[in-house]
């Protein structure tokens, strides 16, 4: 292009398509961002657990990073459900996660999901047939977790059920990736984690979020019974995993040991944080939230554990 003296211009259709870019970039940064990391991590590690957990490693690794790959996007795209649907709740609860905060729009991050559940699906598929069937179950399980009609979000019984389920599919799309089998210590890790997951990390979280959810129509234990209630249920169920994850792995499988002595630790310290919590409620939500990172803590600690005992089993095997 040539103006009036002469001089010729050249038009910068790159700078749109930077624009576009960088709008893309920015809105898949804030629904990772939406969809919780340090979940995602957790979830990866459930499955990492969950391919080492048959004796051997895997038997390929094109399988097994596709299985990683297609859990990975079925995790973000339950949670970041889970922001769409909780958005009020959120708000109240004074959550600075994207949605909340305004940032990434409700319509935008719906969309998403649909994205990633085709994107899972189709990843699992290339992983071979029980791969997607695990992660098709993990889908069906994350969409009943937070929306209708089952919504199970809303009442401490159908969430812990459903949570134990999102823990034990994500071992079992492991199990599936590495072209193996359940082993005893395999589905031992697995079960003790998902209750780990199912009593308390599901209780604990409500302990911090009672407004949000009272605010939005939810029937949880903390909420029809009030918080004293919850963190009783909460060391009851810490106790009860915490003594029973290492009296089973002495009887039946000893491998899952590395599971099972993290885990009765970590019992300990969320009921000492549950007690702590109670004497200070007043002190703000950060303070009610102590057993619940005590809770993800104990957890990232026992299946890192678990993986390493597992693959130094495998390789030496």
């Amino acid at each position: 292009m040539i103006n009036l003296s002469g001089q010729v211009i050249v038009a910068r259709p790159v700078r749109v398509l930077d624009v576009r870019w960088h709008s893309l970039a920015d809105t898949v940064r804030l629904c990772w961002e939406e969809a919780r990391p340090v979940v995602q991590v957790a979830f990866l590690l459930r499955f990492a657990v969950g391919a080492v957990s048959a004796g051997q490693l895997p038997q390929s690794l094109g399988r097994a990073v596709l299985g990683m790959a297609s859990l990975w996007c079925a995790v973000v795209c339950a949670y970041l459900l889970n922001g769409v649907t909780d958005v009020h709740e959120d708000r109240v609860n004074g959550s600075r996660r994207p949605i909340a905060r305004g940032d990434l729009a409700e319509a935008t991050a719906a969309r998403g999901t649909v994205l990633l559940a085709c994107a899972s699906l189709l990843l699992g598929g290339l992983a071979g047939p029980a791969v997607v069937a695990w992660t098709a179950a993990f889908l069906v399980l994350g969409w009943a977790y937070s929306a209708d009609p089952v919504k199970a979000k809303c009442s401490s019984g159908r969430c812990a059920a459903v949570v134990f389920g999102l823990g034990a599919t994500a071992y079992g799309a492991g199990v599936a990736a590495s072209g193996g089998a359940w082993t005893g210590t395999g589905a031992l890790v697995a079960g003790v984690m998902s209750a780990w997951m199912a009593l308390v990390g599901a209780v604990t979280k409500d302990l911090g979020d009672v407004s949000g959810d009272a605010a939005g129509g939810r029937r949880t234990v903390a909420v029809v019974r009030g918080p004293a209630a919850a963190r009783a249920l909460a060391v009851a169920g810490a106790l009860a995993v915490g003594a029973a994850a290492p009296a089973l792995a002495l009887l039946w499988a000893p491998p899952a040991l590395t599971v099972a002595v993290p885990v009765a630790l970590g019992s300990l310290w969320v009921v000492v944080r549950v007690l702590r919590g109670a004497r200070r409620e007043g002190d703000g939500r950060a303070e009610r939230r102590g057993a619940y990172r005590a809770f993800m803590v104990t957890q990232y600690a026992a299946n890192l554990t678990a993986l390493t005992g597992l693959a130094l089993a495998g390789l030496l095997g």
